[in-house]
């Protein structure tokens, strides 16, 4: 099978989950012998991937300072280029304009993953004003969110904001007239799939195949989970993640006379408010602000923590650090939404999301004990993220749509 990939960075790059999850994929492909070629939304740096991957860069075709817009330009305007393909499939769900313009104008088939929102979010996480989860819309309720939210956790400033999301909602638009030439969806939780259904998708099209593991997360859990705990959050700092309930969390378990300290793994617009918050509230010496840390120092920095916490407020699709936690033996505490339980299994526990819920049940594992359990819990539940096993899913949805 031939197949042309579309890449949110390019393999081996640091960066989000999506970019490390699409290395696992397009490293599981290429494995299996299909003739795999990567497109690269950023220049590719070196390729430490097999040499039968080929990749190239998606640039040089447009000069237009709206990324999304940039790139679904790139795409389409290397048309020709993409007929040899027998399979197109997007990692960036903005790109469903210019992938579905090669579903109608050439015969292969098209495939993209849903990564996140941004097939029907400006925003990308639809949360509408910062604050709901969002079920309809349009696009008076879409201006409404970008105007009054633009200046809420961004270092670019209100224009560049803005102006970056009206650009999006114009793509969202364009893609929305352009669904019938998409042939399938991959949607990596269960919630994925429902929440674009809500807005339109065809539900028959989307297939849940859940992000795979990278077996370097699979090492032995070294805490032992004794006091002081320590508690742990890996991701980007911003408002969505949830990331100004970290400091109160803390704070709220030390006056219950609970040791825990805290370790902040990632950067973001909200680092510095956070880093007011633990002196504000007298705990700045048991909150570690980690900054960026590699993806190959990450699993000795879960596999010495005694728990993982995620108090993100929006439906995250499904996030990499859950299977990373999973994979290390770190228990986790999470907001309960969508599918988290399924996806979590029985390596972790939900709570309705506020800093009290998150308190109150963090101490009630330290109280009785339960965090060994949930660790081996987690080693279990990992298995379902099994490459080998997620790489064969999306061969099976390669396999339906060209048919």
């Amino acid at each position: 099978m031939h197949i042309a990939f579309i890449h949110p960075s390019f393999p081996s790059a640091e960066g989000t989950g999506a970019t490390h999850s699409a290395t696992q994929i397009v490293s599981g492909l290429s494995e299996l012998d299909h003739d795999i070629d990567v497109y690269c939304a950023s220049e590719p740096q070196q390729n430490r991937l097999s040499s039968d991957i080929n990749l190239y860069h998606l640039d040089g075709e447009s000069q237009h300072p709206h990324t999304n817009t940039k790139l679904n330009r790139e795409v389409k305007a290397r048309t020709n280029e993409f007929r040899k393909y027998d399979i197109v499939h997007s990692y960036l769900p903005s790109l469903i304009p210019s992938v579905a313009n090669l579903g109608k104008n050439l015969d292969l088939s098209t495939v993209v993953t849903l990564n996140a929102y941004g097939g029907v979010c400006a925003k990308n996480d639809l949360l509408y004003l910062n604050e709901e989860h969002c079920e309809a819309k349009s696009n008076a309720k879409c201006l409404n969110c970008i105007a009054r939210t633009g200046h809420q956790n961004n270092e670019q400033g209100y224009l560049y904001q803005t102006v970056s999301q009206l650009f999006s909602l114009r793509s969202i638009n364009a893609g929305e007239d352009r669904l019938e030439y998409i042939d399938g969806f991959r949607a990596p939780s269960g919630h994925v799939r429902d929440n674009y259904t809500k807005f339109g998708f065809e539900e028959e099209k989307i297939h849940v195949i859940p992000h795979p593991l990278n077996d370097d997360f699979l090492v032995d859990h070294t805490s032992d989970f004794s006091e002081p705990i320590n508690i742990l959050y890996v991701g980007s700092l911003e408002r969505h993640k949830g990331v100004d309930k970290l400091v109160p969390i803390i704070q709220g378990l030390r006056q219950r006379e609970h040791d825990v300290e805290l370790t902040v793994v990632g950067t973001g617009g909200l680092q510095s408010k956070m880093e007011e918050q633990s002196v504000n509230r007298n705990v700045e010496d048991y909150v570690d602000f980690a900054g960026f840390v590699s993806n190959e120092q990450l699993p000795s920095v879960y596999a010495s923590h005694d728990v993982f916490i995620h108090p993100g407020i929006w439906e995250e699709p499904l996030a990499r650090v859950y299977i990373e936690a999973l994979a290390t033996g770190t228990p986790i505490v999470t907001r309960e939404y969508g599918s988290i339980e399924t996806i979590i299994g029985d390596g972790g526990v939900t709570t309705d999301g506020s800093i009290d819920g998150f308190v109150q049940t963090i101490a009630e594992l330290i109280n009785a004990n339960k965090l060994p359990a949930l660790s081996e819990g987690g080693r279990s539940h990992v298995e379902r993220y099994d490459r080998s096993q997620i790489v064969s899913q999306v061969e099976d949805l390669y396999g339906s749509v060209l048919t």
